[in-house]
């Protein structure tokens, strides 16, 4: 499960999994295991994206604009549940 704090400019997002390093590899739209989030976020709402049960694991978690790519988001924090255990990102 990821769990995310918009600030505003976060709707209709896709949330991602995978294995690739963004750093080295820029992650295609929808070419990695993702989910949509198809609603418009209000302004400082908690929302979150549920993933399917699956055996195999992910190293890195993607958010992107599922209309606009190239429209900024505005994020204040993302939390990631994963097996009995979380892990908070704080945007910069």
């Amino acid at each position: 499960m990821v769990v995310i704090v918009a600030e505003e400019g976060l709707s209709y997002f896709v949330a991602g999994l995978t294995n690739d390093d963004p750093q080295i590899t820029a992650p295609v739209y929808q070419q990695y295991n993702y989910v949509q989030y198809n609603a418009i976020v209000p302004a400082s709402a908690e929302v979150s994206v549920f993933f399917p049960p699956s055996a195999d694991t992910f190293r890195y978690v993607l958010l992107q604009n599922q209309f606009d790519v190239y429209f900024p988001m505005c994020i204040a924090e993302v939390k990631v549940y994963l097996r009995g255990r979380y892990y908070v990102f704080v945007s910069s």
